[in-house]
């Protein structure tokens, strides 16, 4: 063989067995980086919505938390990853383990060892599935199913949003923190079943309460409570007798850090006894409806977007949502409008947390029949004051013309402010910890694919394209100098 042959012979195999290498280098590490990140967590979160990352806002919340918190999920770690809905939620569990040193994993596999769960048991009559994931505290639990760190639309059952980090931060606040009572209302025909009624019962418990229903004729509240609801009735509450409940609403009050909301709409029919009651704290609902074709999201112009005033105790519960460079709408749908008759009365002030703009217009809801035009009330707050020990305690009734304020379509993500509002008030309130700047995060029809797509193209090119490119390049240099 010539000498030049024989070079060109070395320079061809050495190019070749250096393809082959570089490829089986890249298969090597691409594996080991692969069980690496499987066993510490190295995930980038390519979703549009950074679906399993943790926001600044959990780190804000829990920045003083040291509780021992564990997730425990009742299944093995690869049937986790081996589902969608599963293994979204495990990833970002452990996000929350590799972030905080008192936050920690375990498994309990329910198919081989069922009696495992019998300590979470005891107290809890939820039937556990393969999906539930428990959250322990150092003295107490919650039990979650994988269906409560989704939302699902209610017009076809379809995942909308992930609420992942809103949950699992929100449990981790509920077993670090005191839990007060949140009373619903029952017995008078309130509203409990609606979608709508459900967002606002799952906001006071993602915000840490315990929320209880409580017939007033004929249950006691419990010393604990800091919250009565009072959603749409739809009967008068009892004002005499044995079973006087506007003076068990009144005696609630009188204890220090009791908050009462109520919520009534246009159906609501005269409730005398009630509206006596909450016209000693200035509020008069009036028996008309809102409408604003100027300033409304609906063609008919009765879902109101509202005006945001900037006085008052009540522009404070919205105070950091007007601070936005972009604003968020707040819509009220089909709204009484609320008239406060006095300003200041006794220990007593009132105030707007949200109107109309001067746009609106009333309509008599038996004949609509305009009854005028100009600026209507569609959310107040009265606060009264008390001085104990030179201590300042203070007592708030919310008032709202809707019960469509937690409807659906404007519980999710930024676009819309209603959360924010109701949170607002919790904050006032004297609820702390409170969630309120975690939102879901909306599902994009192309999020996970997004995920999918992209780690597959990496891979393509990293274990393929790559090693084929240099493969090539070696080919022409062994070809070319084969022919010289």
């Amino acid at each position: 063989m010539k000498a030049s042959n024989k070079r060109k012979f070395q320079y061809g195999s050495a190019a070749a067995a250096f393809t082959v290498v570089f490829v089986a280098l890249v298969i090597v590490i691409n594996a080991i980086f692969g069980a690496l990140a499987n066993k510490y967590s190295w995930y980038v979160d390519m979703t549009t919505e950074q679906l399993y990352s943790i926001s600044d806002a959990t780190r804000e919340l829990l920045a003083d938390v040291d509780t021992p918190i564990k997730f425990i999920f009742c299944t093995t770690p690869d049937k986790l990853e081996a589902q969608m809905e599963t293994s979204l939620v495990y990833e970002l569990a452990q996000k929350y383990e590799a972030e905080y040193d008192n936050i920690s994993i375990d498994y309990i596999d329910i198919i081989s060892s069922p009696d495992k769960l019998d300590p979470y048991k005891s107290n809890s009559a939820y039937n556990f599935k393969t999906t539930s994931v428990i959250v322990e505290g150092p003295s107490d639990y919650r039990v979650y199913a994988i269906e409560a760190f989704y939302q699902f639309k209610e017009s076809d059952g379809n995942l909308w949003a992930f609420k992942g980090e809103l949950q699992m931060t929100s449990a981790i606040l509920s077993l670090t923190y005191d839990n007060p009572i949140a009373y619903f209302t029952t017995g008078h025909g309130e509203d409990v079943t609606s979608p709508s009624a459900a967002y606002l019962q799952d906001l006071f418990t993602v915000a840490g309460y315990e929320v209880r229903t409580i017939d007033l004729s004929r249950e006691e509240v419990d010393d604990n409570a800091k919250m009565m609801i009072i959603n749409g009735p739809t009967y008068d509450f009892i004002g005499d007798g044995d079973s006087n409940e506007i003076e068990k609403i009144d005696a609630y009050l009188d204890n220090l850090g009791a908050n009462l909301m109520v919520f009534m709409d246009p159906n609501t029919q005269e409730l005398a006894n009630l509206e006596e009651y909450l016209y000693e704290w200035g509020i008069v609902y009036e028996d008309s409806i809102v409408k604003d074709y100027s300033n409304a999201i609906s063609v008919d112009g009765y879902s109101v977007v509202s005006n945001y005033p900037v006085e008052g105790v009540g522009a404070s519960l919205h105070k950091h949502i007007r601070a936005l460079d972009s604003i968020p709408k707040t819509v009220s749908r089909e709204t009484r409008p609320i008239t406060l008759w006095y300003d200041y009365r006794d220990s007593r002030t009132t105030s707007v947390i949200l109107n109309t703009f001067d746009t609106a217009e009333a309509v008599s809801i038996e004949t609509g029949e305009s009854l005028g035009s100009g600026t209507y009330n569609l959310m107040t707050l009265t606060q009264e004051l008390r001085y104990i020990n030179n201590e300042q305690y203070a007592t708030y009734v919310l008032a709202g013309g809707t019960t469509d304020f937690c409807a659906e379509e404007y519980m999710s993500g930024s676009t819309y402010g209603n959360r924010e509002i109701i949170y607002g008030a919790m904050k006032a309130m004297g609820k702390e910890k409170v969630p309120s700047t975690i939102d879901p995060k909306l599902f994009e029809d192309n999020a996970l694919d997004i995920e999918i797509d992209e780690a597959n193209r990496w891979t393509i090119v990293l274990v393929t394209v790559l090693p084929g490119i240099a493969f090539l390049g070696c080919a022409v240099v062994w070809l070319r100098r084969r022919h010289l």
